[in-house]
């Protein structure tokens, strides 16, 4: 937070037609030197003061109630400059005081459902992410899902506490540039790729975006834009075969993605009962608000969230970044026998 103060000049201090103009005016007419500044006259008035006179005439009397009026005016106005300084000096420390410049340039963030799973699995989750957090100096913004359940419309709908988590890891690290949300249930393969070089360098993500593709596959009307520069690009989402995979997205740390996490998360939508919970609203959101789609970059599955049962594009291969257990909490499948499968198969840093 920053202030400045105008400056003004001398015939700029007292407006006409107020009190202190009048008595400088008047007070001034009987003097031919120059006039001191505020404190010396203030102290001049206050500790030299006039003798009074033995006759008194009405001249006299004028002149020492205008002394009077001035050293009123002058009082006033040392307190409230003082009232000023010292509440901008008091905001500016408190700005200081909270706000931390410095800060990792990337922050992982990961949501446990410490309801669902036993603490043997949420801590090797909690493992891979720090090791890949370690091995780049990246921070690492940990929370139950659960400290989330009171700000959404249905905990049962557990997509939804994802977005408080996220807007919550902004807010707690003012510093950071990029935030990397990746569901509980994925695993990083290739600890060894950064975020930076892998996906968010300019020139990169240039050569990865997907240009004038649906955006709910596989021919929604609304389409990516063509000609978005990457630089301008501050929400990186992938799709999959039914659209947006929000298993794993990253958001840059700018007043757009606050604008986003805010929109995406309104109640309005959380009521809304979209066939997809969040998926379908940010579906909505990307198609109806050109604000958003016009600053998203869609890129291709395999970059950070392949699936080890997918098909075609979207599978995993050896060598790939991250491995997505999307969809594995279901009666069908067990996420803690697919994570243990691969938990032996991850790769470690080179150092």
């Amino acid at each position: 937070m920053h202030f400045s103060i105008p400056s003004r000049s001398a015939d700029q201090t007292t407006l006409p037609g107020s009190p202190s103009f009048k008595a400088k005016s008047r007070a001034s007419s009987h003097r031919t030197s120059y006039a001191p500044s505020i404190f010396a006259r203030l102290r001049s008035l206050i500790f030299h003061p006039t003798p009074p006179p033995h006759s008194s005439t009405a001249f006299e009397k004028k002149r020492r109630s205008t002394r009077r009026t001035t050293v009123s005016v002058l009082v006033i106005a040392f307190v409230a400059a003082a009232a000023v300084l010292l509440t901008i000096m008091y905001a500016l420390f408190a700005n200081f005081a909270t706000m931390d410049p410095a800060g990792p340039h990337v922050v992982l963030v990961l949501g446990l459902d410490n309801t669902k799973y036993k603490d043997d699995y949420l801590a090797k989750i909690v493992e891979n992410r720090q090791e890949y957090a370690d091995a780049h100096g990246y921070g690492l913004y940990v929370r139950y899902i659960s400290d989330f359940k009171n700000l959404v419309h249905d905990v049962t709908k557990k997509g939804w506490q994802k977005l408080p988590l996220m807007r919550s890891a902004m807010h707690e690290n003012p510093g950071s540039t990029y935030f990397w949300y990746l569901d509980q249930n994925a695993i990083i393969m290739n600890p060894n790729l950064d975020i930076e070089s892998h996906i968010t360098d300019v020139k990169r993500l240039n050569s990865l975006v997907l240009r004038d593709v649906p955006v709910v596959p596989p021919d929604s009307t609304i389409r990516t834009y063509r000609h978005v520069p990457s630089d301008r690009m501050k929400f990186i989402i992938s799709q999959d075969h039914e659209g947006f995979q929000t298993g794993s997205f990253i958001l840059k740390n700018e007043e757009y993605s606050r604008y986003v996490l805010d929109a995406w998360f309104d109640k309005l939508y959380q009521e809304y009962k979209f066939e997809k919970d969040e998926k379908g609203a940010l579906e909505h959101l990307a198609q109806w608000h050109p604000t958003v789609l016009s600053k998203m970059a869609v890129i291709p599955q395999r970059i950070f969230n392949a699936y080890p049962n997918g098909v075609g594009e979207a599978m995993y291969q050896d060598g790939d970044f991250v491995a997505s257990l999307a969809g594995c909490d279901t009666p069908e499948r067990s996420c803690v026998r697919e994570f243990e499968r691969l938990w032996d198969d991850r790769g470690r840093v080179v150092n």
